[in-house]
């Protein structure tokens, strides 16, 4: 009687058994990236009507500060600002300014957008050796608080240049801060 038993248990391993495996490719490294599509033209793209949901200008934030002034700057690493706030504390001012250049006695106004509400201001060449438009605020401007408590972004719009969207920071605060004290 034993000898049933192990036929069968031969039997039974004999069905366990698998068909042998076909090795699968050695692993030598990230498989290559796809062949880039035909190529299409580059399309920006589209703004909204909300100015909120634009995508932010391209930059980080830093802070400068000597007895004189205070100043916050917004651009690329390395290279130059596209937009600056500086504290002027003997005039008790603050002055934006932003990257760029008009005509030769040419002025044109500078509106600053918050969450809160926009206000425009006379904007002019400043006169610096990396070209601004730049127009002057009183400390006490109540805007500066707009633009401080925004909601995590303000809109720079020069006459005649293209819109920078800002992200609010600290070193803004700052500035503001250092000219009201």
């Amino acid at each position: 009687m034993r000898f049933p038993i192990a036929i069968s248990l031969i039997a039974l391993l004999a069905a366990c058994t698998s068909e042998p495996r076909t090795p699968s490719p050695p692993l030598v490294g990230p498989s290559p990236p796809p062949a880039p599509p035909a190529s299409r033209p580059v399309v920006a793209a589209p703004r909204g009507a909300e100015w909120q949901d634009w995508p932010l200008s391209i930059g980080t934030w830093a802070w400068r500060g000597d007895s004189r002034s205070s100043t916050a700057l917004f651009g690329p690493a390395g290279g130059d600002a596209l937009f600056l706030a500086r504290c002027d504390r003997a005039a008790r001012a603050v002055i934006l300014s932003r990257q760029g250049s008009l005509g030769l006695g040419q002025t044109a106004k500078m509106q600053i957008r918050a969450s809160s509400g926009l206000r425009d201001y006379p904007a002019a060449n400043t006169g610096d050796a990396t070209p601004y438009v730049g127009a002057r605020l009183a400390s006490a401007d109540s805007h500066l608080d707009a633009i401080t408590y925004t909601r995590g972004r303000f809109l720079v719009s020069v006459t005649g240049m293209a819109d920078l969207v800002i992200p609010t920071a600290p070193e803004f605060n700052r500035i503001v801060e250092d000219c009201r004290g």
